[in-house]
């Protein structure tokens, strides 16, 4: 039954997606009435995050904001679904890179990356990082429980040339390229809850204390990759521009967590400009900094 389902909406999608963009946003406006004032798909969650990220905020900017954020996740989801069938040519012109050439200095130094993205415009439309880079390119992912709903999002995201590995096979698929003596890419979504017997540093992330996650910066250090932020910046309805900031040449050189902390204050610098293109249904804060105690579920 569940693969009856998945395969009738996929058909669906597939249907309604070879429509030109421009006609699809009118559904995504659609969808953005229906999410926001009907289903309110949490919306508690979200006004609280919001609230609490921007104390100074008043009721009417966090009202604004939550509106605007509801609407480009409508956005994000019909761009998703338009990446059945979008070729690189519209691709490229749809997310466009400021300076790939950050990458290939990179690597002229003998230096495979870490590119750490974040939830934040359209991170999905990243898949297109292998075109400029004849290095492999790894794309660090956690599985859904729904198989049919996994194989379609990884074969999107692989759809130009990613190679997709499970959270958990990572250090071990760094180890066989390392030892092959292949440069690669690794993309990860580095702004991420960590599980709370993970935790091993906090940090002060929009005004409230965040656990972080430190791993992509230990194997950074590890396999001495050069960690590069990847800056979006929504330029219009469905045109994104992307910046890869280097944040330390020499990893190892580093104080502990400190390449974590730059890529944070970094992305809490993009939220402020453009708070409404973060992903706020996400239970960021889910765990109050207690040393004593098991996490407190806000």
């Amino acid at each position: 039954m569940k693969a009856f389902l998945f395969y009738l909406a996929y058909s669906i999608f597939w249907l309604i997606t070879l429509l030109p963009l421009r006609v699809l946003y009118l559904l995504s406006d659609l969808l953005y009435l229906l999410t926001f004032y009907v289903i309110r798909y949490r919306r508690k969650t979200v006004f609280s995050n919001i609230r609490r990220s921007f104390p100074d905020k008043t009721q009417k900017e966090v009202s604004r904001i939550a509106r605007d954020f509801y609407h480009q996740l409508m956005d994000y989801f019909i761009e998703w679904m338009y990446s059945i069938h979008m070729r690189g040519e519209e691709l490229e012109k749809r997310m466009k890179f400021k300076n790939p050439e950050v990458l290939q200095e990179c690597f002229e130094k003998g230096k495979s990356i870490m590119l750490l993205l974040s939830h934040y415009g359209n991170w999905e439309w990243t898949s297109r990082v292998p075109l400029y880079s004849k290095h492999v390119t790894l794309a660090v992912y956690k599985p859904l429980q729904n198989k049919y709903s996994d194989s379609l999002f990884l074969k999107l995201r692989c759809k130009f040339g990613i190679v997709g590995v499970p959270m958990e096979s990572t250090v071990r698929s760094i180890i066989e390229r390392h030892q092959a003596r292949q440069q690669v890419i690794v993309l990860t979504l580095a702004d991420q809850r960590p599980q709370w017997q993970s935790v091993k540093h906090w940090t002060q992330f929009l005004n409230q204390d965040t656990p972080v996650i430190t791993g992509p910066e230990k194997i950074a250090r590890k396999f001495d990759m050069v960690p590069v932020f990847f800056a979006i910046k929504k330029v219009k309805r469905g045109y994104y521009q992307a910046e890869f900031q280097v944040l330390q040449q020499d990893p190892r050189s580093e104080e502990q967590f400190e390449i974590t902390l730059k890529y944070m204050n970094l992305l809490e610098n993009i939220i402020r400009e453009r708070p409404e293109l973060y992903l706020w249904t996400h239970k960021r804060w889910k765990y109050q900094k207690d040393k004593t105690k098991n996490p407190v579920d806000i």
